[in-house]
């Protein structure tokens, strides 16, 4: 791997920082999205990446979604048993060690998003962040635990390896929808991908950052903000919370940070989007 730094964005005394845990993954258009009204799908392979974003400021270190993990059992190909130490070792190239995180925010609890929560010590799966205070939306966590109970396998498996034992060691809290992490982070509900689904709006100085999470999972959507995720639980409230936001981000001259791809400004015109990457 590349010891160059991980691509990281100052918005004026908070600073935002992409840690890749897979750089670049395809999926087949049919095993992603879903077109939904006049929306087209799209063609070719989908380039996808995981990971986290470390916000940097004030309020300490801030560690929003926890990318795929290690050593977890998985029955999707590329996820299953990895051993790359990937998503800690681009933490370790800004500077910090893992007790250096403060905060965990999970913008949702699927297996992408929540794998670096925990890593197996020899008898258990164990907090990767020993200091650090897990959080996510009440409404998650409450959706999170009904379909366990329904189903131990809920989510690959993830929700028992990587979000219970959070809980059992109550290192796991519920927050509400505008729950801040000091003076610059603010935690938005933006339901329909998943009950309890999440963004963060970042304030710095010069910029405003809005970290999506999967409410928008590909470049296309822009264009054809009604095509959702196969992975939506509700695909109509998925489609109104992605507008609702793109528009927000685009008033407000902010930077949308997805979790899948790229950042960049959105522009909105007619209902639709267009989505003006910035290289980072």
């Amino acid at each position: 791997m590349s010891a160059v730094p991980p691509p990281s964005l100052d918005l004026g005394g908070i600073a935002v920082t992409w840690l890749a845990d897979i750089p670049s993954m395809e999926f087949a258009p049919d095993d992603l999205l879903v077109p939904g009204g006049a929306d087209q799908g799209p063609g070719g392979a989908l380039d996808l990446t995981f990971g986290g974003y470390l916000i940097s400021g004030d309020a300490g270190t801030v560690l929003v979604d926890a990318g795929v993990g290690d050593g977890k059992a998985r029955s999707r190909p590329g996820w299953n048993r990895r051993s790359d130490g990937a998503l800690p070792i681009a933490l370790e190239r800004t500077g910090l060690t893992l007790a250096d995180v403060d905060t965990v925010h999970l913008t949702h609890l699927h297996a992408d998003h929540v794998g670096w929560n925990t890593v197996w010590d020899g008898d258990a799966w164990i907090p990767t962040f020993p200091e650090a205070k897990y959080l996510a939306l009440g409404d998650e966590l409450d959706w999170g635990r009904v379909e366990y109970a329904r189903d131990p396998g809920f989510m690959y498996g993830s929700y028992a390896d990587s979000v219970l034992p959070l809980s059992e060691r109550g290192r796991l809290e519920a927050v509400g929808d505008g729950f801040r992490i000091g003076d610059r982070i603010e935690v938005r509900a933006v339901p329909g991908h998943t009950p309890g689904s999440s963004a963060v709006i970042v304030r710095g100085r010069q910029e405003t950052a809005v970290l999506s999470g999967d409410l928008i999972h590909h470049p296309h959507q822009f264009a054809h903000p009604l095509t959702c995720s196969r992975f939506c639980v509700d695909r109509a409230a998925s489609a109104e919370a992605r507008r609702g936001l793109l528009d927000w981000t685009a008033r407000y001259g902010a930077i949308l940070m997805p979790a899948h791809f790229g950042w960049g400004r959105v522009v909105a015109a007619d209902g639709r989007f267009r989505f003006q990457p910035i290289v980072r």
